[in-house]
């Protein structure tokens, strides 16, 4: 199978900027840890700074669901709920 692309862009709700800060930093760090991560990358956007854009790049999608069952991963959902204005992810495969 091929690599696999995650895009996932998270507005979250202003009151919890701060307490994001350190719970980005250990999703991106355990993450990044991980077998299957080839890359693991966290952008803000610059015209609205409560947007995170997560750019993620997967060995497959085994590896994407080891990843969403890592205790890391778990605890930032659980962290997030409630706390998120607006949420999408897209899995995608590379097409050239």
């Amino acid at each position: 199978m091929s690599i696999l692309n995650i895009v996932a862009i998270f507005t979250i709700k202003p009151e919890f900027n701060a307490e994001f800060q350190t719970e980005f930093k250990k999703i991106v760090e355990g993450s990044r840890k991980e077998q299957g991560c080839i890359q693991y990358d966290l952008n803000q956007d610059v015209k609205d700074p409560y947007t995170y854009v997560f750019t993620e790049s997967w060995q497959s999608k085994q590896a994407i669901d080891e990843h969403n069952a890592e205790p890391h991963y778990k605890h930032f959902a659980q962290f997030a709920e409630g706390k998120v204005a607006k949420k999408t992810v897209h899995v995608m495969k590379q097409v050239i």
